[in-house]
């Protein structure tokens, strides 16, 4: 009987101690299934196709196996070269990153620096190419660049190809060069 009541208290406790997070349902999409593997609070590293890998801190981090995509919310982010060196930083508000091809949307509050060639981008959209090296914002969205702290330009449909470090715009806004 006192191994019954001892059991009971201890399952009691166990129960006691765990707490079911609730679900906050958010706007229907029917186009996307419930993720595989939902993370919160966590840090995890992508292994880049081409290079070191890619560690994403975030609230939220959803895996979605059949689409092969990683959706994240409030997240930051360090690109690592072959031999550690970390060579870019930023953060979002939204993420979402092609798990095969690592090509990623950001979005909301979107801040970039490269760390080698010190320039700065910020945005509320911008889309990287893994495979050509292209980080672009859409036509009808405003981005901000900096380049070495006093080179700014502001325009709209933002263009930068990492091979050759050639920037583009669709229509600058503003720019402002003090050298």
């Amino acid at each position: 009987m006192m191994k019954r009541i001892i059991g009971m208290v201890l399952a009691s406790l166990l129960l006691l101690s765990c707490a079911l997070e609730p679900t906050i349902q958010g706007p229907v999409d029917s186009s996307r299934k419930d993720a595989d593997l939902t993370l919160y609070d966590a840090t995890y590293t992508f292994g880049m196709s081409n290079g070191g890998p890619l560690a994403v801190t975030a609230k939220m981090l959803a895996f979605h196996e059949e689409e092969e995509e990683a959706v994240m919310e409030s997240i930051t982010f360090v690109g690592y070269e072959e031999d550690g060196h970390p060579f870019f930083q930023g953060s979002a508000r939204h993420a979402i990153i092609n798990t095969t091809t690592y090509d990623a949307t950001l979005s909301e509050d979107v801040s970039l620096h490269h760390l080698d060639e010190e320039i700065q981008v910020f945005s509320d959209e911008l889309s990287w190419s893994e495979k050509n090296q292209i980080l672009s914002s859409p036509d009808h969205v405003a981005s901000t660049i900096v380049i070495d702290g006093d080179i700014t330009f502001r325009g709209k449909g933002l263009s930068i190809d990492f091979t050759t470090l050639a920037v583009t715009f669709e229509k600058v806004l503003e720019g402002r060069v003090s050298r």
